[in-house]
């Protein structure tokens, strides 16, 4: 079975155990075996054959409809971060996905270096942080590296937030922020299963980081449209700093996206 594949067979099967009958409308039966949702409740909630959905969910090679699978994220009750991390999983062709570690574009880096509001970057697909300004380069010492160095796990934002020292001071609740990384991060990693460099990062992080193999352990997705980051601390002076979050896709190069904590009033 391909990666991807065991991806799929491993969500699914946790999103049909964490419902029970009475959540979906359906009545237990005294002879019922399981608490949980069996294959065939979601078979008949989602209009499929009971072989179909179990070859889904078991990770088989199948031909899946784009509308099919709807009726199945919507049988589940998978919200709309679960359904977009399925639908990558099952539907989204991976020939053509974008280079995790291009280069960013001359005009780009100088928009971001020159951004002095707040803190700013370029994050490639993979995470790796290909460009920064000043301020953002201060909090976790990336000034140190050169501009336009190779991306490298050592300034990958997923393995600072578990790894660098300085990580856990700057976040008011650290953990809360960490789990939802893991989960935005896994909704991402669904264009690139089987990626050598993205197994690298995720298993040199699970050998060293117990905190990120209980939290990538636990099969949680949020859609990166979802993600924000609205509170940090300010290293020097310890306050707590709040921010709005600004994302955009640069056009040009498919997969970097340019960030800006935008500080905020609130």
């Amino acid at each position: 079975m391909s990666d991807r594949n065991l991806q799929r067979a491993s969500f699914l099967k946790s999103r049909r155990q964490r419902l029970t009958p009475e959540e979906v409308g359906l009545t237990r039966s005294p002879r019922r075996r399981v608490a949980s949702l069996r294959r065939e409740d979601v078979a008949l909630l989602a209009d499929v054959g009971v072989t179909w959905y179990t070859w889904l969910e078991q990770g088989r090679p199948i031909k899946i409809a784009a509308g099919t699978l709807g009726r199945v994220a919507a049988a589940l009750r998978l919200d709309v971060s679960e359904t977009e991390y399925l639908e990558k999983l099952v539907l989204t062709d991976h020939k053509d996905r974008p280079e995790w570690d291009a280069p960013v574009a001359k005009r780009v880096r100088l928009l971001v270096e020159t951004y002095a509001a707040g803190y700013a970057f370029v994050m490639g697909p993979r995470w790796d942080i290909l460009a920064w300004n000043e301020p953002f380069g201060k909090l976790f010492e990336l000034c140190c590296r050169g501009i336009g160095a190779a991306a490298s796990l050592e300034s990958n934002g997923l393995w600072l937030m578990f790894m660098h020292p300085r990580a856990r001071s700057l976040f008011p609740d650290w953990a809360a922020n960490a789990r939802r990384m893991v989960a935005t991060f896994r909704v991402e990693y669904a264009d690139y299963v089987g990626d050598a460099g993205f197994d690298d990062l995720i298993g040199t992080l699970g050998t060293s980081s117990t905190e990120f193999t209980s939290m990538w352990g636990d099969v949680d997705v949020l859609s990166p449209m979802r993600w924000n980051v609205r509170e940090m601390r300010d290293p020097l002076s310890n306050e707590t700093l709040a921010f709005e979050t600004a994302s955009f896709g640069i056009p040009d190069s498919p997969g970097q996206t340019l960030v800006f904590y935008i500080p905020s009033s609130r």
